[in-house]
């Protein structure tokens, strides 16, 4: 046989075709056990059967020259638009009976013995509609975002093989199936591939490129055209070093320029970005001192619902035990989180020491996503239910916990509202779940000591080591801060004194003057900074010396509001205080005045710009719940941002910042929302314990439009029985700043 110019192009491309779909056909047939792959190794042997018939005809074989190629592909059509229905369905996991298949491949029989045109087309509708209904639905009915991507890869599937079979149904010069090859290869990397890009993250990349390449093509050719056109008369006229300039300054703004358009692009998808070490750094802080559960979980799961931007999340509990069957499993126990939308935490889950799912997280120790739970054939063995106690949870990825080589906890977190968790967000959640396990560990510690030390008598000995030594963890850092605040005040000290010396010098130009004066007023707050950690280092050891005396508070509280005039001036703040008669108090006045300077501060700082904050008191009589002896409550209001309920116990604690500490950290205290170095509150509740008393903190919560405001209570006890109770005349005051 002797082939022609023409001819001999066209032979290499259906031997091609024929070498692509042998490789098809192998990789389906390795996946062959899963439903989808079989339909797609008998969609691909019949395609590969239709291109051999074509190839053998191209090589002169009598009995494939025979055949009625054209003939062959348009009622190949049919059956292929029926194998491409089925491989759909399966994929989708739609179930479908027998007598459907029979019937189905009998009409196409029947079909192509009528060899009726106008039937061949109605039959290929037929079957090309329900594939295109199947997806519909689909798109309706899938929410979850990794299934919903590989759901995008099937339209161009279709419209591929949509486009081949028009083209050969219409199309009597027709030659072979090329597009429908390219959906083949197409449908056979969604089918065979597990995990596939993020069709997001590609148009996203793909905006960026073809958007940075104009724009710079843009650049060069508006930059070349205005130099041309004004100094082209210039005598030395170079095109040439021109272009090189343009191009040397293309080079010089192309990183900024990418990035610039991707922070736009960005924003046009709707992604996050947060600093995952800070988060990390963050979280550590956050939780590292936390040994109760319930605290740990809010802190744990408020915190990363705030960073990821998630709307749900659990902190499960994993506690090896034996099954009814006698097998080793594992419970997984939620614990209940404040902070969570779920308040009733989930009901618990077991697993199975051999099951897939065990495995994975005990061997691996990486997060799992509920993604692969479904659809991953590694886990198509793992117990029917524990796959569908899981699912049912509605949470999206599962990151184990673990400490000393022993699996004892778990994150589950739910899905993200606009995007799939990406390979950093995976990242950051193993970092925080070796943060965790310390913390999670302690109160773990912490819990199992209480019960044994209700259940058990002949535990004692072992919980008060266990309580010496967390109470032995506690002193050191407290000791801790103590020297550091110490050895701090030193050098503060000095650096203080040789500016106060500076600054009664005559010898100073004003502009020096005004550098040593920042550096006094910075050395200050310092001191101030050293003295409440000093304080907080003595309520924590139970060293803080108390020097009891008849107080007013009347007089007190209008001394601290006088100190802090200019502040609230500077703020357009407008502070009330309406006091009643109030009796006289044992109490420290130094350590009392600090308590009321850190609340007030505390109200300026977290309410806006013409807020109002309103001192009030009233006196609680004997016999109450707080105070048998009666005392003395006041009350601190403001008409600020507001008190998540979810933090109104956490923000006395040490250190607690809540929010993006890297954008809100002030050293200020006139700064709207400025953070500090968050020793205030916790100074608060330490001075008010330290007298006997009690502190909290009302508010409908954190509103930054509506500005709910906030009321920080705290009540002291009166003088012992016995003791006169004085009150001074004209204690009652009312006053506006």
């Amino acid at each position: 046989m002797v082939i022609g110019p023409i001819e001999l192009p066209l032979l290499i491309l259906h031997q091609a075709e024929t070498a692509v779909y042998l490789l098809l056909i192998f990789l389906a047939f390795r996946r062959r056990e899963r439903g989808p792959a079989l339909w797609l190794l008998i969609y691909t042997l019949v395609g590969f059967a239709f291109q051999l018939v074509r190839m053998l005809a191209d090589f002169g074989f009598p009995f494939a020259r025979a055949i009625d190629v054209q003939r062959m592909d348009q009622y190949g059509a049919i059956l292929m638009a029926f194998l491409f229905y089925q491989t759909l369905r399966s994929f989708f996991e739609r179930e479908q009976s027998r007598w459907w298949l029979v019937l189905s491949l009998a009409w196409i029989l029947g079909v192509a013995i009528l060899q009726n045109v106008l039937l061949v087309f109605v039959t290929w509708l037929l079957f090309a509609g329900a594939s295109a209904i199947l997806l519909l639905r689909a798109v309706g009915q899938m929410h979850h975002p990794l299934q919903r991507n590989r759901l995008v890869f099937w339209i161009p599937i279709f419209l591929l093989t949509i486009a081949n079979d028009v083209f050969i149904i219409y199309r009597e010069d027709a030659q072979g199936g090329y597009l429908r090859l390219g959906a083949t290869a197409l449908m056979a990397y969604v089918i065979l591939r597990h995990h596939i890009p993020d069709t997001r993250d590609l148009t996203r990349q793909f905006l960026i490129y073809i958007t940075t390449t104009i724009v710079t093509m843009a650049i060069y050719i508006t930059g070349f055209l205005l130099a041309n056109n004004i100094f082209s008369q210039v005598p030395g006229y170079d095109a040439l070093l021109v272009g090189a300039g343009l191009a040397v300054f293309i080079s010089l703004i192309s990183a900024p320029l990418v990035g610039a358009v991707r922070g736009i692009v960005n924003r046009l998808f709707k992604l996050q970005s947060y600093d995952s070490s800070q988060a990390v750094s963050d979280y550590s802080d956050s939780v590292s001192n936390i040994l109760d559960l319930e605290k740990l979980a809010t802190v744990a799961i408020g915190m990363l619902m705030e960073t990821l931007e998630i709307k749900k999340g659990h902190l499960f509990l994993v506690d090896p035990e034996i099954g009814p069957d006698k097998k080793n499993i594992f419970k997984l126990t939620a614990i209940r989180a404040t902070s969570n939308n779920n308040v009733t935490p989930p009901p618990a889950v077991v697993i199975e020491e051999d099951s897939p799912i065990a495995r994975f997280l005990r061997e691996e120790r990486k997060p799992l996503l509920q993604y692969d739970i479904d659809f991953s054939s590694e886990f198509m063995d793992a117990p029917l239910q524990e796959r569908k106690a899981l699912s049912e949870l509605g949470l999206y990825v599962y990151v184990p916990i673990y400490s000393k080589g022993e699996w004892i906890g778990l994150l589950a977190l739910g899905p993200k509202p606009f995007s799939r968790y990406t390979d950093d967000d995976l990242n950051m959640l193993g970092m925080i779940a070796n943060q965790t396990a310390i913390a999670l560990e302690n109160a773990r510690l912490v819990q199992n000591l209480k019960q044994l030390n209700t259940q058990v008598r002949d535990a004692y000995a072992s919980l008060d080591k266990a309580n010496h030594d967390l109470a032995q963890l506690e002193l050191t850092k407290s000791n801790f801060i103590s020297i550091a605040s110490h050895e701090l005040r030193t050098p503060l000290t000095v650096a203080r004194g040789y500016a106060e010396m500076l600054l009664e010098s005559d010898m100073l130009s004003e502009p020096v003057r005004e550098l040593v004066k920042g550096i006094h007023k910075s050395t200050l707050r310092q001191h101030e900074i050293m003295d409440s950690m000093f304080d907080i280092a003595q309520i924590d050891s139970r060293t803080l010396e108390l020097h009891r005396q008849d107080v007013f508070l009347t007089e007190l509280i209008h001394s601290v509001a006088q100190d802090q005039a200019k502040t609230i001036a500077d703020r357009h703040q407008e502070i009330s205080i309406d006091l009643p008669p109030l009796p006289a108090i044992k109490a420290d006045p130094n350590t009392l005045q600090k308590l009321l300077y850190h609340l007030i501060s505390n109200a300026i700082k977290f309410t806006p710009d013409g807020g109002k904050i309103t001192i009030t008191a009233r006196q609680v009589s004997p016999n109450n719940r707080d105070l048998p002896e009666g005392g003395v409550e006041v009350i601190v209001s403001d008409t600020g941002v507001g008190v998540d309920k979810s933090l109104q116990e956490i923000i006395f604690t040490k250190f607690y910042q809540p929010g993006d500490l890297l954008n809100r950290h002030s050293t200020g205290k006139t700064k709207f929302k400025g953070s500090g170095a968050g020793l205030g509150l916790a100074l608060s509740r330490g001075v008010v314990d330290a007298h006997g008393g009690r502190i909290w903190v009302e508010s409908p919560g954190f509103d930054e439009t509506n500005f709910p405001g906030s009321q920080f209570h705290f009540i002291l006890p009166s003088r012992s029985q016995g003791e006169s109770k004085t009150v001074r005349m004209g204690s009652a005051v009312k006053l506006k700043l």
